[in-house]
């Protein structure tokens, strides 16, 4: 037993003395470091200079473009991956270009990284790992992967600098675009069947359906007439907003979507008649979670009437659908708009404050 325990921590010393790369080679003047992943295969990664246990950050500034392919001793090897923490701390790097061919990027492979701007993806589908651009705070400039099918955009959350992002066509799943805090703007390849862009909002195909507002986007959001479905979590969280203008076909949409809106001053409701937004004690009402509740709700003057027996402006509890078993979300008046809040506008379909 004592035998087999030492034969183990020699083992783990040997691995952690046991230096990461294989070899190294200068491309367009900077010098990277590469591991052989499979020899009879020839498929090498990108890694960082040392050992596991004292790793010396990669000597690399500027964009680096990563090349396909890489000789060693008379053999060409693909490059098919970024090892994890390869690129750790190179605080002078500013831009990345991954060629085709690389097909993961591993843990933390760009951590530190304060000055990379610049990241260039290849078209295939790349697998990544957690904490890829971990503290990468400058982050501006993405070209994503022209056969990417899905991305999660939760690998941007720590950068203050990415404000318009541009999704291929071949995209069909967007994850996580809330964690982008300094998003402003989405746009989307005319090619692409499943989402569409206006005004830099994300929307499906047909524009009856909304699925996310940057969370940076300012001013005044007005969505187009035909929608009908405002998604959950879809308008949530956009301080810089401070107007939003509802079409008259919107249907659904969570009292909370309007939360968390400091900026907000006015609501334009453009329906004749209210649209439910939850329910309290099983009535349905239209309620909108507001951060000030002297916001400004505007709607049609001969519908005005309706809308004050609609909006819920009491203390309650709120619950987003009537199903049994639906969570009610405790609200108080200072969290409702006023009555005397409602304005009504004649010659509405002109209303363009």
């Amino acid at each position: 037993m004592k035998k087999t325990i030492l034969s183990v921590i020699l083992l783990m010393a040997v691995c952690l003395g046991a230096s990461a790369h294989d070899f190294t080679a200068v491309v367009n003047g900077q010098k990277l470091y590469f591991s052989i992943s499979n020899k009879m295969a020839r498929t090498a990664s990108v890694t960082y200079c040392g050992s596991i246990a004292d790793k010396t950050v990669l000597d690399v500034a500027g964009d680096v473009q990563v090349p396909a392919t890489v000789k060693h001793e008379g053999v060409v090897y693909k490059i098919t991956s970024i090892d994890p923490k390869a690129f750790c701390g190179a605080t002078k790097l500013t831009g990345i270009v991954l060629p085709s061919g690389i097909t993961t990027i591993g843990d933390f492979a760009f951590e530190g990284c304060t000055s990379l701007s610049k990241v260039v993806f290849p078209g295939n589908v790349v697998k990544m790992g957690q904490g890829v651009f971990f503290k990468c705070d400058k982050i501006k400039d993405v070209t994503i992967g022209s056969d990417w099918k899905s991305i999660d955009l939760a690998m941007f959350r720590w950068s203050d600098s990415l404000s318009t992002l541009a999704i291929p066509a071949k995209v069909e799943r967007i994850a996580n675009m809330k964690k982008l805090k300094h998003l402003e703007s989405i746009s989307i390849d005319v090619n692409n069947s499943r989402f569409v862009s206006v005004g830099g909002v994300l929307y499906n195909r047909d524009t009856t359906t909304l699925y996310g507002v940057p969370r940076a986007f300012a001013g005044k959001l007005k969505v187009p007439e035909g929608t009908v479905t405002v998604t959950r979590g879809a308008l949530i969280d956009c301080p810089a907003i401070t107007q939003i203008d509802l079409p008259s076909t919107l249907k659904s949409m969570s009292f909370r979507e309007t939360s968390r809106m400091a900026g907000l001053e006015t609501i334009v409701l453009r329906a004749e008649k209210p649209m439910t937004t939850a329910y309290c004690d099983g009535a349905a009402v239209l309620a909108l979670q507001v951060a000030n509740n002297d916001v400004k709700i505007v709607v049609p003057n001969d519908s005005r009437k309706a809308y004050k027996e609609a909006l819920a402006c009491a203390d309650g509890e709120y619950a987003e659908d009537n199903k049994a078993g639906s969570v009610p979300y405790v609200l108080k008046t200072t969290d409702l708009p006023r009555e005397k809040s409602i304005k009504g506008v004649k010659n509405f379909k002109d209303y363009d404050e």
